[in-house]
């Protein structure tokens, strides 16, 4: 009983799963200690970005009336694409009770830590090692990651309470709906937050780099997110459908907002890490 405490509070506290992992040289302490000395243009760079979050909230919620008729396909088709997968909602979830196993308890794991409150931590983390560094790409990255974090979470959140769509643990039916239960979890499917979140901020952060076994990376960790939220009986498969397509196009968003698409990490070298309990990026600075 104990152990099995214990692995839990190391996946969910001590590691912080998804938390950075920075690597340092002598020439990165320098850099720490040159930015500690200029700390008025770090209060200029992050008024700039307070403005450029709240820009990029304004944008996304006027960006309907902006519409062009491709937009408008789009949105039609995962519109059309969610009412469809009601179809199947119940065979995916028969098939997932199905197959409960201690492995696939493990497996299907993701969402305890991604797409969640942690995901917040890892994006300010990022931000906070951008101003810390003076290195405006990682800067950047952690600003428009936290943007995905929090503009997808918020409109999801607000379509959560408006649909009213009764989780599948909480009954049988996946067309019961009961809008408006703003304190009521049960009836807040329809979209899978962790699945929105994790997608949109997998978005940003794979556009950063180009290189393929990263994005595959950082994708397959929000397929994994909405996999999980299947499997743990907490959302039926059109509700990630639908939160994996607003994740996405709210992260495409901002990162084309973001005029500066080259050359924003300076570094000798980003990758996910990977440990007993832990995931993560490591920065390699010069």
């Amino acid at each position: 009983m104990n152990n099995n405490k214990l692995t839990l509070f190391n996946m969910r506290t001590i590691i912080i799963v998804l938390s950075i992992i920075i690597i340092l040289n002598q020439d990165s302490f320098a850099l720490v200690a040159d930015s500690l000395e200029t700390d008025q243009s770090a209060s200029v760079s992050i008024f700039d970005d307070a403005k450029n979050f709240f820009n990029t909230g304004i944008g996304l919620a006027t960006s309907p009336f902006a519409f062009n008729s491709s937009d408008w396909i789009n949105a039609g088709l995962v519109t059309a694409g969610t009412v469809s997968l009601f179809t199947i909602d119940k065979s995916v979830r028969e098939l997932a009770s199905k197959n409960q196993s201690q492995l696939n308890n493990k497996l299907f794991n993701f969402d305890a830590f991604y797409g969640n409150a942690y995901t917040a931590l890892f994006t300010a983390s990022i931000y906070g090692f951008g101003i810390l560094s003076n290195n405006k790409g990682i800067r950047n990255l952690g600003l428009n990651s936290f943007e995905a974090f929090f503009y997808s979470g918020l409109i999801t959140g607000i379509l959560k309470v408006s649909i009213g769509r009764r989780r599948p643990y909480a009954g049988d039916s996946h067309l019961y709906f009961k809008p408006f239960q703003l304190t009521d979890n049960d009836f807040q499917s329809l979209p899978s937050g962790h699945t929105t979140v994790s997608f949109a901020v997998s978005t940003v952060l794979a556009q950063y780099l180009d290189n393929i076994f990263w994005k595959v990376f950082w994708y397959g960790a929000a397929g994994m997110v909405s996999l999980s939220r299947v499997y743990h009986n907490q959302h039926w498969f059109s509700d990630i459908f639908l939160g994996a397509a607003i994740g996405y196009f709210v992260g495409q968003f901002i990162v084309n907002q973001n005029t500066e698409t080259s050359s924003r990490i300076t570094a000798n070298q980003i990758k996910p890490y990977f440990g007993l309990n832990r995931i993560g990026i490591v920065f390699m600075l010069k």
